[in-house]
């Protein structure tokens, strides 16, 4: 039995048959910049050496007698010696109960530190000042426009520059003069 084709059928087999198969797509991905290269090569010399980088940048401000704001800030084994030479040496130091990390008290003040982190900054100030003075004394900006939080035996800032709270502790009771100051840090959980 002979099936009769269309004639263009034949033809439609021999075009089909004579074209290259075709392959998939492949799409190369996009070159990456020089910039972005630099970029990321800059960032893993970076990586490569944090100590020295953290180092490099830091310079303490004059007439700051502690800076409580750049120290809240810090891993403390980065920092170690910006602390010791802000601080002093190392007193003593306390393991807190868990989930407190340690303290660590050093000649002109105390720290608290948990997994490497400093989350807690405590200075008693050389001498009694006005709380205006005392923010740029620390390293905080000295800004007359913050909200205090007025308490009988202290001041308080609440969530400014990083900081969960500021405590500034009154020479007296309702003394404008501050003797301490503690900055804590919120860390995690807290």
């Amino acid at each position: 039995m002979l099936i009769s084709l269309p004639t263009w059928v034949p033809a439609l087999l021999l075009v089909a048959c004579t074209q290259e198969p075709a392959a998939p797509a492949v799409v190369e991905p996009p070159r990456p910049s020089v910039e972005s290269l630099e970029r990321k090569r800059k960032l893993s010399e970076l990586k490569s050496r944090p100590n020295t980088a953290a180092a490099l940048v830091y310079k303490k401000a004059d007439g700051v007698y502690v800076d409580a704001r750049y120290l809240g800030q810090q891993s403390f084994s980065v920092a170690r010696a910006e602390i010791e030479q802000q601080l002093g040496a190392v007193i003593e130091e306390t393991e807190l109960p868990p989930g407190q990390g340690q303290q660590i008290r050093l000649e002109k003040g105390t720290l608290r530190v948990q997994n490497d982190r400093i989350y807690l900054v405590d200075v008693p100030l050389p001498e009694p000042m006005r709380r205006d003075q005392v923010l740029g004394y620390l390293g905080f900006p000295p800004t007359p426009n913050v909200s205090w939080t007025p308490f009988s035996g202290e001041f308080r800032l609440m969530n400014s520059w990083g900081f969960r709270r500021v405590i500034f502790t009154r020479k007296e009771r309702n003394s404008e003069d501050i003797v301490r100051v503690q900055a804590w840090r919120t860390l995690g959980e807290q």
